[in-house]
């Protein structure tokens, strides 16, 4: 999808702000009318707001309090459509997807993170932790021929991640974006057939 400069999105405190990672994964997403869409880890939405502009059905899910409530408030102010459910990945999230998008928090952090918004970066251990849980549970989620875009970084455990999607998905890289720090990556994949 492209950036639609016309949707408002506001991020309240203690909300991830969208930048390089969150451009590149609406770039990525395809989103159409009638379509079930999920986008994990919305933080302010903004995945979410241009998928329900674009006619699917949302359901944005994240495990911050805020962020659920961040975007429920910039779905009302743009007049669209969407559910906002607050759960740890798929903890309380019913149904199947077409379209099921996740900008993962992935940075290394052993200590874990004591605060809202450094859940929206640490990914646990070498970064890995919370993708690998995702990918574990995705697959119960998917349509028949749903798809699901992520991304992931040079920095966040991308070898232990790309051994554990590779059990159950087939993985195409789309994108790649280089920055000085770090290099982003966009997935997009699909269950492999089978694998049950």
């Amino acid at each position: 999808m492209k950036l639609d400069h016309s949707i408002d999105v506001q991020v309240a405190s203690e909300v991830y702000n969208p930048s390089d990672d969150s451009f590149l994964i609406l770039k990525i997403t395809e989103a159409s009318p009638g379509q079930k869409l999920l986008d994990m880890g919305t933080g302010s939405g903004i995945v979410a707001l241009h998928a329900a502009k674009a006619g699917a059905v949302v359901t944005a899910v994240d495990i911050n309090p805020n962020a659920v409530q961040c975007a429920r408030s910039n779905a009302l102010r743009n007049d669209l459509k969407m559910d906002a459910i607050e759960s740890d990945l798929f903890e309380k999230v019913p149904g199947l997807f077409d379209v099921i998008v996740f900008n993962p928090p992935y940075l290394p952090d052993e200590d874990g993170p004591p605060s809202w918004m450094e859940k929206a970066w640490a990914g646990g251990g070498d970064g890995s932790d919370v993708i690998i849980g995702f990918l574990d549970h995705a697959w119960r989620h998917l349509s028949p021929r749903g798809e699901i875009y992520m991304i992931l970084s040079s920095i966040g455990g991308l070898r232990s991640i790309l051994r554990a999607a590779r059990e159950r998905y087939e993985m195409e890289m789309i994108e790649e974006k280089h920055m000085f720090f770090e290099s982003i990556f966009a997935y997009r994949l699909v269950q492999k057939i089978g694998s049950h």
